[in-house]
């Protein structure tokens, strides 16, 4: 029986890359380096502030300067002011709690970042669980936040379903026994193959995730 669904975050429930190419751009034309497109950023939307500084900074330089906290600091006046659910999921999210599940959200993104961003979309009060890294746990792929879930909302891997859209949201919910659902819609590189990542179901709109939904409610009235 199904009981819980969990989410990621950037790229699967929230589309926050307008705001994380912006604050990237920001960033290079500051310290004079050519902007980058929409669709260059996006596909590492998923992977953190790091993947954009490597668009057009070295390692050295990254590691030399303070890019990685100038970025923090614009990001956090720029986190909220494009970010949306992705079309559908506010009703998604309704209708999972008007069915009793349990809902959640872990991800990679700071815990300063998700909590404005949930806060300004007015749907923090929806989830019953919120975990990130810094709460004190290993970032995905590891799954030190998906056992945190177990304990905290005392459910079994059996009825937890977790979708994200990167490998790294696969390897952790795989590596938790709990059903991985990839999110085809999301932030993926392109050079990704993602049919070697080893989900167990594919989504590519949220009304797959309806139908999803439907079918595992089914089954939890018939058990």
């Amino acid at each position: 029986m199904i009981n819980t669904f969990l989410f990621d975050f950037d790229g699967t429930l929230v589309d926050t890359a307008p705001d994380l190419i912006n604050t990237a751009n920001e960033i290079f034309l500051k310290h004079n380096h050519k902007e980058i497109s929409f669709q260059e950023g996006l596909g590492c939307s998923s992977n953190g502030i790091n993947a954009f500084l490597k668009k057009r900074f070295s390692f050295d330089e990254i590691n030399n300067n303070s890019l990685f906290d100038e970025f923090v600091e614009i990001y956090k006046n720029n986190c909220y002011q494009n970010a949306s659910l992705f079309p559908g999921f506010q009703d998604i999210l309704k209708d999972l709690k008007k069915r009793g599940f349990n809902i959640g959200i872990v991800t990679n993104k700071p815990r300063i970042f998700t909590d404005l961003i949930l806060n300004h979309l007015r749907i923090d009060s929806m989830f019953d669980i919120v975990l990130c890294p810094d709460d004190g746990f290993k970032p995905k792929p590891d799954n030190q936040m998906f056992i945190e879930v177990f304990d905290k909302l005392q459910v079994d891997p059996s009825q937890v379903i977790y979708v994200g859209d990167g490998e790294r949201d696969i390897i952790a919910a795989n590596a938790s026994n709990i059903i991985s659902v990839f999110a085809g819609y999301g932030y993926i590189d392109p050079a990704d193959n993602t049919e070697i990542w080893g989900y167990d179901l594919l989504i590519n709109t949220a009304d797959d995730l309806k139908k999803l939904i439907n079918i595992f409610s089914l089954r939890n009235c018939l058990s």
